[in-house]
């Protein structure tokens, strides 16, 4: 008689049954040390026990495989395998906790309990049936859930491709053992390196690990990397250059920005705009917020800084950006927003400044 015949077994259909259950319900509704746990001890016991019954004169050596191959799952040391899996598009996670080494006793169990074990008999399509959802249970104890239930308890980053081709965004927010250890809550589903693509005009969303109740604290190896879709580097951000480059538009409660439940960050070289000359004809002041005092008033052949410089140049308005010719030098500005009362104007000599309109 076959070996998958063993694949009725009443204990192995539980692991199997536990493996699914936890997946897809417990851990929606508690997500805790125990839910993840128990994915661990039910998979390690059915993984080798299936396979066994698949290939039965490998017994020993599916076992022995299952147990170096699950140390180096939940090891760093597979991050760079994860990164490609998951750049083709295969959403691949696991966490790091060298505490779940522990159930690799489960894999004792497992091979005990198969050689022990007598064959039992059952009809071939059940055999069939059991292979297939066994098989469905270990790929899908490794795929990143959609958005929990419970995912509004934690901060996130909005990302806006503004830029004219598909991004490729890796976010590295993941804890080092020594920061999990000071704070084990950091420790859950959402530490992690993880690769967004996002088409042109689209948003990609990636949640961290920090509780919205929580002080931020982001990980010491914090990075964003925004490649296109043939590998060329755009962009990296390091924390500070990640809060400088953040959309601050949004009407922000909180008192600072590392404070807030979210964040949006705009990627990609935006298409210039094409502005009309007339448009920003008329004389503009710095608004009082604005970091430097400047007004400038531009017509159709001239522009002049009224203050504080009091130079009359050419200039040139080409899209949405603006030289402005002076005898011995040209700045440019590069038109950000323009309405009939506002203009902010981002100078290569003075940063962005908000101007309002004083008279056309």
């Amino acid at each position: 008689m076959s070996s998958k015949g063993k694949l009725v077994h009443p204990i192995f259909l539980l692991s199997i049954s536990l493996l699914l259950a936890n997946d897809f319900f417990l851990k929606a509704f508690f997500h805790n040390e125990l839910t993840g746990k128990l994915s661990d001890f039910a998979g390690l016991f059915a993984f080798p026990f299936f396979w066994s019954a698949i290939f039965p004169k490998h017994v020993k050596w599916i076992h022995l495989v299952t147990a170096v191959a699950f140390v180096l799952w939940k090891s760093e040391w597979s991050e760079g395998l994860i990164n490609v899996v998951n750049s083709l598009g295969l959403q691949t996670f696991r966490s790091v906790d060298w505490t779940d080494n522990i159930a690799l006793l489960t894999i004792i169990g497992s091979y005990g309990l198969f050689c022990k074990s007598q064959q039992l008999e059952s009809r071939p399509f059940v055999i069939r049936a059991i292979a297939i959802l066994s098989i469905f249970s270990f790929v899908a104890t490794t795929q990143e859930k959609q958005a929990p239930t419970y995912q509004d308890e934690f901060k996130w980053i909005d990302f806006q491709n503004q830029g004219t081709q598909q991004l490729v965004v890796i976010v590295n927010f993941k804890y080092s053992n020594t920061e999990i250890n000071a704070d084990t809550t950091l420790n859950n589903e959402f530490n992690r390196i993880d690769t967004l693509r996002i088409s042109s005009g689209n948003y990609g969303t990636f949640r961290t690990p920090i509780f919205t109740w929580r002080d931020t604290k982001f990980p010491t190896a914090f990075r964003i990397t925004v490649s296109d879709s043939l590998g060329k580097l755009q962009k990296v951000y390091n924390k500070d250059a990640f809060f400088r480059a953040l959309d601050t538009t949004a009407n922000h409660q909180s008192d600072s920005l590392e404070n807030e439940e979210a964040w949006m960050l705009r990627i990609g070289k935006k298409k210039p705009e094409k502005i009309a000359a007339y448009t920003i004809y008329g004389r503009w002041q710095t608004i009082c917020s604005s970091a430097r005092l400047h007004t400038f008033e531009i017509r159709e052949q001239y522009y002049y800084d009224v203050e504080p410089e009091g130079d009359l140049a050419k200039y040139e308005l080409q899209d949405s950006t603006i030289t402005v010719i002076y005898p011995k030098k040209s700045i440019r500005g590069r038109v950000t927003h323009l309405d009939n009362e506002e203009l902010s104007l981002k100078w290569d000599n003075l940063g962005t400044l908000k101007y309002k309109k004083l008279y056309r």
